[in-house]
């Protein structure tokens, strides 16, 4: 009988015991919207090379959080690195993934949620059986790191969001 008790009182805790949940697109709603077209950035820096290019994808609109564009730019097989701008004001926001150190880097984000999912394959261990998956949120203009989980894959394999 003490058993049964215990393990129902171990139940109980259990499914009461809240689980970190990972975080929703719906959770974070885009407050703000593009009224206009866009303005393009003044380039200095590394964005300067690739000004062509950043042009044409600001001119499509934005593409998230209602007044962003985020700009994807191959670097290799399995490589990517990305410009963020706000197409308010041109400013060129700093995006802290891409290139070799997020190898496989695959991103999930939208015009209506300031959330953007990062996924990556982490090259640190030697076994390239770790996949990263980090949320972020631009709500306050800025990239700011909502939550980062670690995931075991096959060896080898491709992440897959």
């Amino acid at each position: 009988m003490k058993r049964l008790i215990s393990a129902v009182l171990a139940a109980i805790f259990l499914a009461a015991t809240p689980a970190s949940a990972e975080p929703h697109f719906a959770d974070y709603p885009t407050k703000t919207y593009l009224k206009g077209k866009s303005v393009l950035p003044k380039f200095t820096g590394s964005g300067a090379h690739y000004r062509t290019r950043i042009r044409n994808e600001m001119k499509a609109g934005p593409n998230f959080g209602g007044h962003f564009t985020l700009i994807k730019i191959g670097c290799g097989t399995s490589c990517i690195f990305a410009f963020l701008t706000d197409a308010r004001d041109g400013r060129v926001v700093d995006f802290p993934l891409g290139g070799e150190e997020n190898y496989q880097l695959q991103m999930k984000y939208g015009i209506d949620s300031t959330l953007l999912q990062a996924d990556w394959k982490d090259t640190t261990v030697g076994d390239y059986d770790t996949w990263i998956r980090s949320y972020y949120d631009i709500g306050s203009g800025n990239l700011t790191k909502v939550s980062e989980e670690t995931y075991k894959v096959e060896r080898f394999s491709f992440c897959r969001q």
